[in-house]
């Protein structure tokens, strides 16, 4: 059994979101996850990181699938601050974001046998790079 993590994107060009998900791949987080084991009753985690224009007013989406036994997320970046700061410091408030938000939202769903607090420490050994 392995476990899926994927980290998307929904973005204005000119946050250079992308450059984040280059460096999310450089450091292998995928080929760290597949090799982990929390239980069966969460197999894998979707997340889009969304940094568009506020005035769209885009709520965040969060949906579990019983059937894929998968959670699909929205993480909501700011547009405006990522315009204004520089790629480090765009990783940085990205993997926070990831390694703040994700357990709670996880944390809400009755899933009898999943290890939320290995997930949680691998998550942050996983992105600790990026800090």
């Amino acid at each position: 059994m392995s476990f899926r993590f994927n980290i998307l994107a929904d973005f204005y060009w000119e946050s250079k979101v992308d450059k984040v998900l280059d460096r999310l791949s450089t450091i292998g987080y995928r080929r760290f996850f597949v090799e982990q084991y929390y239980g069966s009753s969460l197999e894998g985690i979707t997340v889009v990181l969304m940094c568009q224009n506020p005035d769209l007013n885009l709520k965040q989406r969060i949906r579990f699938s019983k059937k894929e036994k998968k959670i699909y997320l929205d993480l909501m970046l700011d547009l405006n601050q990522f315009l204004l700061i520089d790629q480090r410091q765009k990783e940085r408030v990205a993997a926070e974001k990831l390694i703040e938000e994700i357990p709670v939202i996880i944390s809400k769903y009755k899933l009898n046998d999943f290890n939320l607090p290995k997930f949680e420490s691998d998550l942050k050994k996983a992105l600790s790079v990026l800090l």
